[in-house]
């Protein structure tokens, strides 16, 4: 039942939090707070905006790489935390090198963009990725160590269970 549950909840949900906290990650350095604006109401609805706006652009363009890695993670057992971290940083190089092509952006977009993607490996980690594969270990039965731990019965339990 945890399997189910483990896949029809917490993976998806934790790629809606990597989505979001990358989407944060990559709009703060170009929000400027002051204290003005913080209380603007239509500031706030442009904040609110572009941040559901970037959420959705992200979860769109990072879905299917995302999608391959965690059947493979899931599959192989593989919750390495520098593995995750190598993945999302070659995934933001991905990103940067389809959609700038040669015309390199300037170093504060490159790294809003790098730090995103390191933001939503680890998010993913945290929540999800570092249980891959451990639900593989409930397919083959009960562990060595559980049935060391049970004591096997003696056989007054077992000539009481036959009713003897």
């Amino acid at each position: 039942m945890g399997t189910v549950l483990r896949f029809l909840f917490v993976v998806p949900l934790a790629y809606v939090a990597a989505c979001l906290t990358a989407a944060f990650a990559m709009l703060w350095p170009f929000v400027e707070v002051g204290r003005s604006s913080a209380l603007d109401p239509v500031f706030i609805g442009e904040a609110a905006f572009y941040f559901g706006a970037q959420t959705i652009q992200i979860g769109a363009v990072a879905f299917v790489p995302w999608l391959c890695f965690m059947l493979a993670t899931e599959a192989f057992g593989l919750s390495a935390l520098l593995l995750h971290m190598v993945a999302g940083l070659l995934g933001g190089i991905a990103v940067l090198m389809t959609a700038y092509g040669s015309n390199v952006p300037h170093m504060s977009v490159q790294t809003a963009i790098l730090v995103a993607s390191l933001t939503f490996s680890l998010v993913y980690w945290i929540l999800a990725g570092h249980g891959a594969g451990r639900w593989r270990n409930g397919l083959s039965g009960p562990s060595r160590k559980a049935a060391e731990r049970r004591p096997a019965p003696s056989a007054e339990t077992r000539q009481s269970d036959l009713g003897h």
